[in-house]
């Protein structure tokens, strides 16, 4: 395949009180309906634009240089591909000058690539759900959009990548999932990926538990501080290296199982409180 695995920056990187990733979510509202999505993406899920007050909120929470990565994520970002365009002209004109990932499962796939050329500086790449493009585990996108994507890397190398084929135990369906018995499992330690920003103004500790309204992800909203947004995001990482993953080692679990049917038996992190 002419696609090659997205490579992910080092883990839980601050600077100066700000991020070095954010992912954005404005819902899982999807034009499939997988059962080992993460999300719980489906074609009746919520969907909530991007606003200049969300994008503002990012602005504060991430680093805006070179370095930095904002990640369009969620059910399928390009449903409201038009919203997702403005959205990225709205940060550069703002000056947000590091990568945009967005996060496809391709079948429009001459949405996805207008997203893509969209970016005046041509620092947007896309990535491609592993289990849809390869037809491993899920029904294949169309082969019509396989094609456009691939003719698109050929002539652009590295701007189409594929995701990892790690199955994930957060999915609606994942203990029926019937992905090749020899992709990788998840290990008793948690990947520590970024956090998410949704629409709905909160910004959660791991994008895929977005959709798990528990205490345990809730680094703050809107209204927060950029400090108390990263200072949280470390004490949550400090929790995981600390109490998660002695949890799920002490049990023989998966993190993401941890966390999708024990977090109960966990204690909340300890956040910062929010300044009234």
């Amino acid at each position: 395949m002419i696609f090659k695995q997205r490579v992910s920056r080092e883990r839980g990187l601050i600077e100066g009180d700000r991020l070095m990733e954010l992912h954005l979510y404005p819902g899982n509202l999807c034009n499939r309906e997988c059962s080992f999505c993460t999300v719980l993406g489906n074609p009746k899920g919520w969907y909530k634009k991007y606003t200049s007050e969300h994008l503002e909120g990012v602005l504060q929470a991430v680093c805006t240089h070179e370095g930095a990565t904002v990640k369009f994520y969620g059910g399928e970002p390009t449903l409201d591909f038009e919203n997702v365009i403005w959205a990225m002209g709205y940060l550069r004109e703002k000056g947000f000058l590091g990568s945009f990932v967005i996060y496809s499962n391709g079948i429009q796939a001459t949405r996805l690539i207008q997203m893509i050329e969209s970016d005046p500086l041509k620092r947007t790449t896309a990535s491609l759900n592993y289990s849809i493009t390869t037809g491993d585990g899920a029904p294949p996108m169309p082969e019509k959009a396989l094609k456009i994507l691939e003719e698109y890397e050929s002539r652009h190398s590295g701007t189409i990548a594929i995701g990892h084929p790690a199955i994930l135990d957060m999915g609606r369906g994942f203990e029926s999932f019937r992905g090749d018995s020899t992709r990788p499992k998840q290990s008793s330690q948690c990947p520590h990926c970024y956090p998410v920003l949704t629409t709905r103004g909160r910004f959660q500790a791991c994008p895929f538990a977005v959709e798990i309204d528990a205490p345990h992800f809730q680094l703050g909203t809107l209204h927060s501080p950029p400090e108390q947004i990263s200072r949280n995001f470390k004490i949550f990482l400090n929790w995981l290296d600390t109490v998660h993953e002695s949890y799920a080692v002490k049990h023989h679990l998966p993190a993401c199982t941890v966390c999708h049917k024990h977090l109960k038996d966990l204690p909340i992190p300890s956040f910062l409180p929010e300044k009234a």
